[in-house]
C-alpha cells in the first residue's frame, strides 16, 4: 500500500444555495495519514437572499371612523398606521423569514363633535397603539335627540291674567303636531281678539337648546260690538245666531237705547165731523253703544245727535162757523228723556140763536159740542206700556162719567141763577186754566240704561181734553144767556 505523503487538492465546492456555516472554512489541500485518516467535516447553511418585494416588507392598518350627524350626513375619518420590517428568502426551501414590524405610527384618540340637542352613541375613541397584530378597525358613531319641552300661554292682555297654558313634550328638532289655531279659534269664539302670536301660527317645532325650554305666547284681547239705530242688539240672544255659546246683547243694548222718537201732536177737538185730523210731526234722536264681547259690559255711549229738537208750529185751520182757542199750535221742544207733547186746540161755535148758536148770519150752522163730541183721551205715548193702555181703558168710563156729570151740574146750576154775566165769567175761567196738556213720564215702566238713568216718558190727555170740552159747553151756555137776555 502506497501511502501518500505529500498533500492533494481536494477540489470540495459548496453546494448551490448553501454556504458555510459560521467559522466554517473549505479545505483546498488534504493530507493523507500514515496511521489512518481524519474525516472531513464541512457545515453549511442555507444561503438566504434580501427580500425585496414592498407588499412583503411595508403595509398600513387603518382605522375608520365614522361620524354620522342628525342631518344624515356622515362624515368619516381615517387613522392611518404605517409599518415597516425586513426579510429574507431561503434559497434552498424558498420560505421568507421576516423581522417584526415596527412602526413610528399610532392611532390617536378621537373626540366626537357635540351638537347642540344631540347626544352621541360614543363620545370618544381611545387612543391605540399599532403593532404587527394590529387590524383594520371601523368604528361608527351616531346621534340621538336629546328631550326637549316647549309651552304655549294663552293671555288677556285686558286683564293681564293668564287663560290657559298648554305643556308640550318632543325631542330635539322634532314637529309637534300642535298648533295654536284651534285655541284661538275658540277664544274668538268667545268674543277675543288676537293681539300676536309668537308661533306666527306655524306648527311648534322642538328647538335644539337642552338648558332652556321654549316659552311662546298668544296675546289676546277683547273684541267689541256696537249697536246702532240701524242694527240694535237684543238683550240675551247671542250676536253671532250661528255661535249660540258666544257673545250675547247684554241689557241697555235694545233698539230704545238708540233709537228715540220724539213727537208733536197737534189734536183738534170741538168742531165736529169738521175737526181736522191730528197734525203729527216726530224726530228721531240716535246714538251708538259699545260693549265687551267677553265681559258683555258697556263700554261706551256716544251723545244723542242733539240734545233736543224744536218742532215747527203750524198755523190753526179755519173751519167756518168755529173759532178754535189757539191760532197757531206747536213750536215745542222734545229731548230724548222727554220725547212726546201733545196740544190740544179746541173749536168752538160762533155765536147763534136757538138752537144753532153756531150762526153766523148766513154762514155755515156751526153744531153745539156737547160732553159726547169731546175725545175721551189724548192719543197714546209712543211710550206707553201695554200695561198703561190697558189701564186707560178701564179707567176711561168712570172719568168721562164723572166729567159729564161735573159739566150738567155747572150749567143746571147756571140757568137756576140766570146771571150770563156769571155763567160766561165762569165758562172763560174754567177754559183759560186749560193749558196744554204736559207729557207725563211713565216711571212705573221705563226701561233704564245702566247709569244713564234716562227713562221713558209718556203724555195723558185724558183730562186736558174733558176740561177743555166742559170749558166750550159753558162758553155756548154763557152765548146763549148773553144773546136771550138782549
Amino acid at each position: 500500500m502506497v501511502r501518500l505523503i505529500k498533500p492533494i487538492n481536494t477540489g470540495l465546492k459548496v453546494p448551490d444555495n448553501y454556504e458555510l456555516a459560521k467559522d466554517q472554512t473549505l479545505p483546498e489541500t488534504y493530507k493523507f495519514k500514515a496511521n489512518g485518516n481524519d474525516p472531513i467535516v464541512i457545515h453549511l447553511v442555507h444561503a438566504t437572499k434580501p427580500d425585496t418585494n414592498d407588499n412583503d416588507l411595508n403595509k398600513t392598518v387603518t382605522r375608520t371612523i365614522n361620524v354620522t350627524n342628525p342631518d344624515g350626513k356622515t362624515n368619516t375619518i381615517k387613522q392611518v398606521a404605517h409599518l415597516h420590517r425586513s426579510g429574507t428568502i431561503d434559497e434552498v426551501t424558498q420560505k421568507p423569514a421576516y423581522t417584526p414590524w415596527t412602526t413610528d405610527d399610532n392611532w390617536a384618540e378621537y373626540d366626537t363633535p357635540q351638537i347642540s340637542g344631540y347626544t352621541p352613541s360614543q363620545a370618544k375613541v381611545s387612543a391605540t397603539t399599532v403593532d404587527g397584530n394590529t387590524q383594520d378597525q371601523t368604528v361608527n358613531i351616531t346621534y340621538s335627540a336629546d328631550a326637549q319641552k316647549a309651552s304655549v300661554t294663552y293671555v288677556d292682555d285686558k286683564t293681564g291674567k293668564t287663560l290657559k297654558v298648554d305643556n308640550l313634550n318632543g325631542v330635539t328638532n322634532a314637529k309637534s303636531g300642535y298648533t295654536t289655531k284651534a285655541a284661538i279659534d275658540t277664544y274668538t269664539g268667545l268674543g277675543y281678539t288676537l293681539v300676536s302670536d309668537d308661533t306666527n301660527g306655524k306648527e311648534v317645532v322642538f328647538d335644539n337648546d337642552d338648558a332652556v325650554d321654549q316659552a311662546f305666547t298668544v296675546h289676546l284681547s277683547h273684541g267689541t260690538i256696537t249697536v246702532t239705530p240701524e242694527n240694535p242688539g237684543k238683550p240675551g240672544e247671542p250676536v253671532d245666531p250661528d255661535n249660540p255659546d258666544g257673545p250675547k246683547y247684554p241689557d241697555g243694548t235694545d233698539e230704545y237705547q238708540v233709537k228715540r222718537t220724539g213727537t208733536q201732536t197737534i189734536h183738534y177737538v170741538g168742531a165736529g165731523d169738521k175737526t181736522p185730523a191730528d197734525n203729527k210731526q216726530t224726530f228721531v234722536f240716535t246714538r251708538e253703544i259699545t260693549f265687551d264681547d267677553v265681559t258683555g259690559k258697556i263700554i261706551s255711549v256716544t251723545p244723542w245727535n242733539v240734545q233736543s229738537h224744536t218742532f215747527g208750529k203750524v198755523d190753526t185751520p179755519v173751519i167756518p162757523g168755529y173759532h178754535a182757542d189757539k191760532a197757531v199750535a206747536g213750536g215745542v221742544t222734545v229731548t230724548p228723556d222727554d220725547l212726546n207733547m201733545v196740544i190740544i186746540v179746541t173749536y168752538a161755535p160762533d155765536g147763534g140763536s136757538g138752537d144753532n148758536p153756531g150762526s153766523n148770519g148766513g154762514g155755515d150752522q156751526g153744531t153745539t159740542p156737547t160732553p159726547d163730541d169731546q175725545p175721551d183721551t189724548t192719543l197714546p205715548s209712543d211710550n206707553n206700556t201695554d200695561k198703561d193702555v190697558e189701564k186707560d181703558k178701564q179707567d176711561k168710563p168712570k172719568k168721562v162719567k164723572k166729567a159729564r156729570k161735573i159739566i150738567k151740574t155747572r150749567i143746571t146750576k147756571q140757568e137756576h141763577i140766570g146771571n150770563a154775566e156769571k155763567a160766561e165769567h165762569l165758562a172763560e175761567q174754567e177754559h183759560n186754566d186749560q193749558t196744554v196738556a204736559s207729557p207725563v213720564k211713565n216711571e212705573a215702566n221705563e226701561p233704564q240704561l245702566p247709569q244713564t238713568g234716562e227713562a221713558n216718558t209718556s203724555v195723558i190727555g185724558l183730562l186736558g181734553m174733558l176740561v177743555a170740552g166742559f170749558a166750550a159747553i159753558l162758553g155756548f151756555e154763557s152765548s146763549r144767556s148773553r144773546k136771550h137776555k138782549n
